[in-house]
């Protein structure tokens, strides 16, 4: 039995995935890792209820912690099945609200977006099957030309946007930014990844689940727009294509990270079901490489806790 892990899944689009996975793999171990230990165990007692699946745990996780990253990974290679066959960068933060901070100093959606799944992912790349999967869920407001209503990424290097410094823009427009840049490092994280996993089996793929209203992530929004967010925008689903509902995406996600009919793709993007073309300035090298570079000592990660290079 091999494990899969997945963030963010005590609720949207990461519990719809983690209910997926219970389904076509009912013979793996599935991890739920998050922050509440309290959602996570009902978060089994209701998958386990619908689907039988008797594998399920929960080990804690704050993405916001370096600490806690570490100390997941700890935990997870002291279980009975610490063979990754998937791992599930799902969980994400947008705020648009006043700038916060992770407790390592980084603005809070660089750092919970980006660089706890990057630390996060290189811990446990010594677990990994041979043929295992890596997916990043990432967004499609990283391209500007989906003209998607979120203001569009700006990537300068890793420290800039980690240590932000001081705009008189609205604190809206820099959060909207932010995130869209903190989906764009997704995107470069996947295929600098994938490069440096040439000569392995292991696969790493980023996706877009489109627009999922409902979900938790407009929580920092005004009340008006949240209220819009839950209430009405889901009644786009009807209306436009990369409109979805959190199983839609959830399922898409799954099959993606685990099913047969992907094991062939490598450093992909993909929106919902299909492979498309991630943006123009996702394909760009020196950014990939930058962003690789400032992660590492950003993390202090080590060359012998990890098992791809770092330099």
């Amino acid at each position: 039995m091999k494990s899969i892990i997945i963030t963010g899944a005590t609720n949207g689009i990461g519990y719809e995935c983690a209910m997926r996975l219970a389904k076509i793999a009912p013979n793996e171990q599935i991890v739920i890792a998050c922050r509440n230990p309290k959602a996570g165990r009902e978060t089994i007692q209701h998958i386990t209820r619908k689907t039988g699946h008797k594998n399920i745990i929960c080990l804690p996780l704050d993405l916001e912690s370096l600490r806690s990253v570490r100390e997941f990974s700890v935990q997870f290679s002291k279980q009975p099945c610490n063979k990754i066959a998937a791992l599930i960068n799902n969980a994400g933060i947008q705020n648009v609200a006043e700038t916060k901070f992770t407790k390592d100093g980084f603005e809070s959606t660089f750092g919970t977006n980006h660089i706890g799944p990057f630390f996060l992912t290189l811990l446990l790349l010594p677990f990994m099957d041979d043929n295992a999967s890596i997916t990043f869920t990432a967004s499609g407001v990283h391209d500007p030309l989906q003209k998607s209503g979120i203001e569009p990424p700006v990537f300068t290097n890793g420290k800039d946007l980690a240590f932000p410094k001081g705009t008189n823009e609205k604190v809206n427009i820099i959060g909207q930014r932010r995130y869209s840049t903190s989906k764009l490092c997704n995107v470069l994280t996947t295929y600098e990844l994938q490069r440096r996993l040439i000569n392995t089996k292991i696969r790493v793929n980023a996706f877009d689940p489109g627009m999922v209203p409902g979900t938790g992530l407009a929580r920092t929004y005004p009340p008006l727009l949240q209220f819009a967010w839950r209430n009405i925008m889901p009644l786009l689903v009807y209306f436009r294509s990369n409109v979805n509902t959190p199983q839609n995406s959830g399922r898409r996600l799954a099959n993606l990270a685990y099913s047969e009919a992907y094991k062939s793709y490598r450093g992909k993007y993909f929106e919902g079901e299909k492979e498309i073309k991630s943006s123009a300035i996702s394909y760009n090298t020196a950014f990939q490489n930058e962003l690789w570079q400032s992660s590492v000592e950003l993390t202090g990660i080590k060359e012998e806790e990890t098992s791809v290079s770092l330099t």
